[in-house]
């Protein structure tokens, strides 16, 4: 019941309204396609070897026996990264109070590429303490561990504020400010990176740099990760529908886009008809370089074997609280918590396609086999996702 109640509270006070086939030695993936450009995927059975990921003599990445229980090492790009970090900073990018940026970086000179990153509605606080950004804090830490700047964004005025167009502006906004006042993040190496409200902003943020600017002011970003996004239309105010902007986002553009949410999300399903979520947004691109993942956890209604702890595939799986976080947080999230979705899913799509268009990393973790590779459990069962659309047959060239 407490979880049936914190799901309304979320929905209607707190959330508004890449195929190449890698085939990597001792790795388990697993993919349905169900259009004529989707490409399924098969690959072998997961092996016994090594705890963490690492690279064969090929340079193709393997991760065997990654046990979901545990965070994997690098190279594996859910592992932590060798990073110190700098002591975090909050800049303004406007006079308005909401407008303010934490900034999470490694020590060290730059320029770095950056994650812009936009959180759900409201969770731009949460947790104890409060702090900008808490719910998730460890994330951010991770991605600058890998040797990013994780630039945190509020674009959200109260609970009110429904202008998504306008979030997106300042979200353009706040990447130029971001660079002419920190010399570590390059103004020009950009990924956007949203969970929920805030996943529907970066997606309108890529569809006003990449075809409402003629003038090339804001670089297109080179990657949007789009987690659990909601498109949902709020209990009152205006409604302002994602899918006609992302429409016009075009069909030659450079930016790689996925969209990765819950089998389970309640809050914002990816594939109800009725509802404009993932997959109309999915069909809305007209890019080949696009995907959806559907993230599966291991409750009674999911295709895994069962695992203690259960991971649970729901909207909040995209953040990283570890353990109770406490306040207003812990009432909308109840069984929200650090687990192998955080280092076997959105951490290692993120930092993997980061490694991929920024490095010289693979593109198997974001783009290829091992982004449905979940973990493993003692007994050798793999813990697997599902790629249900992607736009390329095959991968295309590195921009």
């Amino acid at each position: 019941m407490r979880a049936k109640i914190a799901s309304l509270v979320w929905k209607y006070s707190v959330v508004s309204g890449i195929a190449l086939a890698f085939a990597p030695l001792g790795c388990a993936s697993q993919s349905t396609a169900s259009s004529s450009a989707d490409v399924a995927e098969t690959m072998g059975d997961a092996g016994a070897g090594a705890d963490t990921a690492k690279e064969v003599l090929s340079g193709e990445p393997t991760c065997e026996n990654c046990l979901f229980t545990q965070q994997p090492a690098a190279p594996h790009p859910g592992g932590l990264g060798s990073l110190a970090l700098a002591p975090e900073q909050t800049i303004s990018y406007g006079s308005e109070p909401y407008k303010q940026i934490l900034v999470v970086r490694p020590e060290g000179a730059g320029p770095l590429p950056t994650v812009l990153f936009v959180a759900g509605k409201q969770l731009y606080q949460g947790g104890s303490p409060l702090k900008l950004g808490a719910p998730y804090r460890l994330f951010l830490e991770h991605i600058a561990s890998h040797g990013y700047v994780a630039a945190f964004v509020r674009v959200e005025q109260n609970l009110l504020d429904g202008d998504h167009l306008r979030m997106a502006d300042d979200l353009l906004t706040a990447a130029t400010v971001l660079a002419a006042q920190v010399p570590q993040a390059s103004p020009t190496l950009l990924a956007y990176v949203g969970h929920s409200m805030g996943a529907k902003v970066v997606l309108l943020a890529a569809s006003k740099a990449t075809a409402g600017d003629p003038t090339g002011k804001f670089p297109d970003p080179k990657a949007v990760l789009a987690f659990a996004v909601s498109n949902e239309p709020p209990p009152f105010g205006a409604f302002q529908d994602a899918v006609p902007e992302v429409a016009k986002i075009p069909a030659d553009s450079a930016t790689w886009f996925t969209l990765a949410t819950g089998d389970d999300d309640t809050i914002a399903p990816w594939n109800d008809p009725q509802k404009a979520n993932a997959q109309a947004l999915y069909d809305a691109l007209k890019t080949e370089r696009r995907q959806l993942i559907v993230v599966d956890g291991t409750g009674p209604d999911d295709p895994n074997m069962a695992t203690t702890p259960e991971l649970v595939d729901d909207h909040s799986a995209p953040l990283s609280i570890e353990g109770k976080p406490g306040g207003a947080a812990d009432f909308a999230m109840p069984i929200s918590h650090l687990d192998a979705l955080d280092w076997y899913g959105f951490w290692k799509w993120t930092v993997g396609a980061l490694d991929f268009h920024f490095g010289n990393g693979s593109p198997a973790w974001a783009y290829g086999a091992l982004r449905t590779h979940g973990g493993m459990s003692a007994q050798g069962q793999v813990i697997l996702h599902q790629i249900v659309h992607q736009g390329w047959s095959m991968l295309p060239a590195k921009n």
